[in-house]
């Protein structure tokens, strides 16, 4: 395989690497407000979300911070929805959001509107970077804003599995999660300019950092807390007379051992820059999926909830050479439409 020499036009980047780039030059615009070393918006209850009325040619957000969903030539949201009637959700993380399309009309809510027949609208109910509390309770603040949803589709899992695996989340009640550690010294920070002298002095040091729990420990509380959202989902899709299904999101080492020759030359570049494998490799492997899925199965079929291991779904007829993935977790163009015309074969096979 030849590695591409970026040309003197590729954009700069902080975080992406050349090569990338030169694939992909659009990722530049999700860098300076979606990405961890953008501007975070932080918001009461929901501790982050994505700048209000973003505007450019790669991604932009309603007066929420929303982003926007193609249906032909018009765009919807859940703050400007239009006159749609009833609505279809799109819920889950950055995949769903559309890290990686080089536009709105390629995520896949937009892909889901370009292929499905139906007349309801499907909404982008992604947030960048949110754990299966974040998604849940981003529906719970703003489900004031919708009108009628006749479905929802919940497109996620890696999150919680990735999360799982930071000591702390044994002491959260609902899981940790990203932008931890800048929080708490936030909080911190604030916390000692209201302490007298007296009690700084007084404080107890922090206590050592606690080994990482065990990949089947990080397995079950994944599942534990993924399910236990999952019935909030259940909830609020009863009160609408919903339809809803869960979707494992696929990881790309969960669906293939080798991808195309495109997203050989961008993993290879992305392990340099940022260690993927490093920090995820005890999860990266086709068992755990294997693992992980099979707990949420079983839970979502408890719960009368319809369920999808996509990955499996996705090898089965995933061309070798289609690139597929901008990294190890999101989309090219393509790739959404391709994901998105698997997930209504699965909702009208009603399987």
């Amino acid at each position: 395989m030849t590695t591409k020499n970026p040309s003197n036009s590729t954009p700069r980047s902080r975080i992406y690497p050349p090569n990338l780039l030169e694939l992909a030059p659009h990722m530049v615009g999700y860098e300076e407000k979606f990405t961890s070393v953008g501007e975070i918006r932080w918001v009461p209850h929901l501790l982050y979300f994505h700048p209000r009325n973003h505007r450019s040619d790669v991604v932009n957000t309603d007066s929420v911070g929303f982003r926007y969903a193609y249906d032909g030539d018009s765009r919807h949201s859940p703050a400007d929805f239009g006159n749609t009637g009833s609505v279809r959700l799109l819920a889950g993380s950055s995949t769903v959001f559309g890290i990686g399309a080089s536009s709105d009309s390629w995520t896949l809510p937009s892909r889901l509107n370009f292929h499905d027949d139906r007349d309801q609208i499907w909404l982008n109910f992604g947030g960048r970077s949110f754990n299966s509390t974040q998604e849940l309770l981003l529906c719970t603040l703003y489900q004031h804003l919708l009108p009628k949803v006749d479905e929802i589709v919940i497109f996620s899992g890696f999150n919680n599995l990735t999360l799982a695996r930071i000591p702390q989340v044994g002491q959260e009640d609902h899981g940790t999660f990203f932008e931890y550690n800048r929080y708490h010294e936030l909080f911190a920070q604030q916390k000692e300019r209201s302490l007298s002298v007296r009690n700084l002095l007084r404080r107890k040091e922090k206590p050592a950092a606690a080994d990482p729990p065990s990949r089947s420990e990080q397995i079950a509380h994944a599942a534990d807390l993924t399910l236990r959202h999952l019935a909030g989902w259940k909830s609020l899709a009863a009160a609408w007379g919903a339809k809803i299904t869960y979707i494992l999101q696929p990881l790309s080492t969960w669906v293939r051992d080798e991808g195309s020759e495109e997203e050989e030359i961008i993993f290879a570049e992305l392990e340099q820059v940022g260690g993927f494998s490093a920090r995820y490799g005890d999860i990266m492997g086709r068992e755990v999926n294997i693992e992980y899925s099979s707990i949420l199965e079983r839970g979502a079929r408890d719960l009368g909830v319809d369920y999808l291991n996509f990955s499996p779904a996705m090898a089965d007829s995933l061309d070798a050479d289609r690139w597929t993935f901008i990294d190890r977790i999101h989309l090219t163009d393509r790739g959404h439409d391709f994901v998105a015309r698997k997930i209504l074969e699965h909702l009208q096979n009603g399987s």
